[in-house]
C-alpha cells in the first residue's frame, strides 16, 4: 500500500508539472508585446525569431515578423515575410487530413495555423500599404485586387462568415485607381466600399466614414452620374463641390493611417469536471459515465475567448501648415476578430466535446485492461492516473492569432500644396486630451499625388 501511495504521489507531481508547462500560444507573446509597446522593434524581432522553428506556427511567425518589420519601416523586408506567410497560407488552405485527425485526438492547437478568414485578407492589405509607402503604386494595386479573390474563397468555404467584405481594402483600392486616373474603376471600388460599410454597420457597429461620402459624391459628379449625385446628396446631406474650383487639381494629398493599439488576444477558459466511481452520464457537457471502481474520470473542455487589449488612444489629430484634420476609424479589427470567433465557436465546442468523449473512453479502456491482467493494485492505479493526467493536460484551447495586428485602423486625408512639410500628430484619449505628440519632418507632398504616412501606436 505504501508503494501504491508513493507511485500515486509521483504521478500526481508529474501531472502537475505537465499542466504548468502547457502554456498556450498567447501566453508566449508577452515579451514581444512589451517590446513593441516600448518601440524596441529589434528586441521584438529577436523574440519572434525564437518561434521560427515551430512548424505548426510558421504562418504566425511570418505574419508577426512582417508586421514588426513594417513598424520599423523596413517595408521591403516586411513584404518578403508577408509574401512567405501568404504562400504558406495558400498551401494550408486545403486542410491536412492527418493534422485534423491529430487535433481530434489531442487539441486544435496541434494543427498548422493557416490564418483566420480576416487575417488571410489583411495580409494583402498590409502588403499593399507597404508598396504605397515605397511609392510602388502598380504593385499596391495588384495586391489590393487579390483581396477580391480571397473574399470569394472565404464566401465559398465559410458560408456563415460575416467577413464577406473588407471595407478598408476596397477603399484603398479606390484611392489607388483614382491616383492612376482610372476613374471608372475608382468609382466601382468606392461603390463596393459603400456596400461594405453598410454591412459593417450591421455586423460590427462601424459607421460609414465621412471621407467616403465625399469621394462618392465627387466621383459621381466627375463621371456625370446625375442619378447617383442626387442619391448621395439626399442620403448624406452634403453638397458636391462647385464646378470651376481647380485648387484640388493643383494640390497633392497627405494620407495618414494610424494602426491603433493591438488586436484582441485569445485566452483560454477551461470547464473541468470529475465524476465519482459508478456515476451516470449527466446533461453537463464536461461530465461523462465512468467505469473504474477505483478512480473518478477527469474531463476538461478548453475553449478560447478574446480579450481586448488596453489602449489609451481613441483618435488622432493631424496638424500641418496651419491646417488640421482628425482620423476616422476605417477598420475595427477588434470587432471583426470577435465576430469571427463567435461564428466558429459552435464547431470549436463540438470538437472539444467529442475529444472529451473519446478521452473518457480511453480512460475506461485503460481501467478495464488493468483489471483484466490482474495487475498489482499500485500498477493499475498508476496507469489509470497517468492516462487521466494526460487527458487533462492535453486539452488546450487554440489561442493562436495574428497578435501584431492593430485593434483598429484609422485614416485622415488632407489636401496640401506641393512642398516639404513637418507633420504633427496628436494622439488623443477618450476625453480628447493629448496622450502623445509625434512629429514627422521631411514629408514631401507632390502635385496630384498621394503621400502615405502610416504609423503604429501601442500603449505602454
Amino acid at each position: 500500500m505504501a508503494g501504491c501511495l508513493a507511485a500515486c504521489r509521483i504521478a500526481l507531481l508529474l501531472g502537475t508539472f505537465a499542466l504548468a508547462g502547457c502554456a498556450t500560444y498567447s501566453d508566449s507573446f508577452g515579451a514581444i508585446e512589451r517590446n513593441i509597446s516600448a518601440r524596441r522593434y529589434d528586441a521584438a524581432l529577436q523574440e519572434i525569431e525564437k518561434q521560427a522553428g515551430t512548424k505548426p506556427d510558421l504562418v504566425l511567425y511570418l505574419l508577426n515578423k512582417g508586421m514588426v518589420l513594417r513598424m520599423k519601416r523596413d517595408f521591403a523586408g516586411s513584404n518578403q515575410a508577408l509574401e512567405a506567410a501568404k504562400t504558406e497560407m495558400e498551401r494550408l488552405y486545403a486542410a491536412s487530413v492527418s493534422e485534423n485527425a491529430l487535433s481530434f485526438v489531442v487539441n486544435d492547437a496541434t494543427t498548422s495555423y493557416a490564418g483566420d478568414d480576416y487575417e488571410q485578407v489583411l495580409v494583402h492589405l498590409y502588403m499593399a500599404l507597404n508598396y504605397l509607402e515605397l511609392g510602388q503604386l502598380n504593385e499596391a494595386r495588384v495586391e489590393a485586387l487579390q483581396v477580391d479573390t480571397k473574399l470569394r474563397e472565404i464566401g465559398e468555404k465559410i458560408p456563415g462568415s460575416k467577413f464577406t467584405e473588407d471595407a478598408l481594402s476596397r477603399y484603398i483600392t479606390g484611392m489607388i485607381y483614382e491616383e492612376l486616373g482610372e476613374w471608372s474603376d475608382a468609382m466601382i471600388a468606392y461603390r463596393k466600399t459603400y456596400d461594405a460599410y453598410k454591412k459593417y454597420q450591421v455586423n460590427y457597429g462601424l459607421a460609414m466614414p465621412e471621407m467616403l461620402k465625399h469621394d462618392l459624391l465627387r466621383l459621381a459628379q466627375r463621371q456625370g452620374l446625375a442619378d447617383e449625385v442626387a442619391q448621395y446628396r439626399e442620403e448624406f446631406g452634403i453638397e458636391p463641390q462647385r464646378e470651376g474650383s481647380s485648387a484640388p487639381e493643383r494640390e497633392g494629398e497627405l494620407v495618414f493611417v494610424l494602426n491603433n493599439g493591438l488586436a484582441p488576444i485569445k485566452r483560454e477558459k477551461i470547464v473541468g469536471a470529475s465524476t465519482p466511481p459508478h456515476s451516470v452520464m449527466t446533461d453537463t457537457p464536461a461530465t461523462y459515465m465512468q467505469a473504474s471502481p477505483a478512480l473518478p474520470v477527469f474531463v476538461n473542455i478548453a475553449l478560447p475567448y478574446l480579450e481586448s487589449r488596453h489602449n489609451k488612444v481613441s483618435s488622432a489629430r493631424v496638424r500641418v501648415s496651419g491646417k488640421q484634420t482628425y482620423t476616422q476609424i476605417m477598420e475595427d479589427i477588434d470587432a471583426i476578430a470577435k465576430s469571427s470567433l463567435d461564428s466558429r465557436m459552435p464547431a470549436i465546442t463540438a470538437r472539444s466535446i467529442a475529444r472529451a468523449v473519446s478521452k473518457v473512453a480511453i480512460q475506461q479502456s485503460v481501467d478495464r485492461a488493468g483489471r483484466n491482467r490482474n495487475n498489482d493494485l499500485a500498477v493499475e492505479l498508476l496507469g489509470s492516473l497517468l492516462v487521466r493526467v494526460a487527458a487533462v493536460a492535453t486539452e488546450r484551447a487554440d489561442t493562436r492569432s495574428w497578435l501584431t495586428l492593430p485593434a483598429n485602423v484609422q485614416m485622415a486625408r488632407l489636401s496640401l500644396s506641393p512642398g516639404n512639410y513637418t507633420i504633427a500628430v496628436d494622439l488623443l484619449g477618450a476625453d480628447e486630451k493629448v496622450v502623445s505628440t509625434q512629429e514627422y519632418p521631411g514629408i514631401v507632398i507632390s502635385r496630384k499625388r498621394k503621400t502615405y504616412l502610416i504609423q503604429h501606436w501601442m500603449s505602454d
